[in-house]
């Protein structure tokens, strides 16, 4: 019987010590995120003194652009903040 209930406990072990992590999955790049590229483009077209967005208004889009350009607005050092 004893060799019986340590079998389960060796499986368990085994399985635990055999995990390994991918690291260049987990430092590899990042999947783009749409919105964050719209808002950065935004704060980017305040610094450069444009003011049309790109995105068609009332698109998720155009409101992260908006965020962006209004954000860089209220900064105080928006273009050293840009860097």
């Amino acid at each position: 019987m004893s060799g019986i209930k340590s079998q389960p406990n060796r499986v368990r072990q085994c399985r635990r010590r055999d995990r390994r992590l991918d690291l260049m999955q987990l430092l590899g790049p990042a999947p783009a995120n749409a919105e964050w590229e719209a808002e950065k483009a935004g704060w980017r077209s305040f610094v450069m003194g444009n003011t049309n967005p790109a995105y068609r208004r009332g698109t998720k889009l155009h409101q992260a652009w908006q965020r962006g350009y209004d954000g860089a607005s209220r900064s105080t050092d928006a273009a050293g903040s840009m860097l």
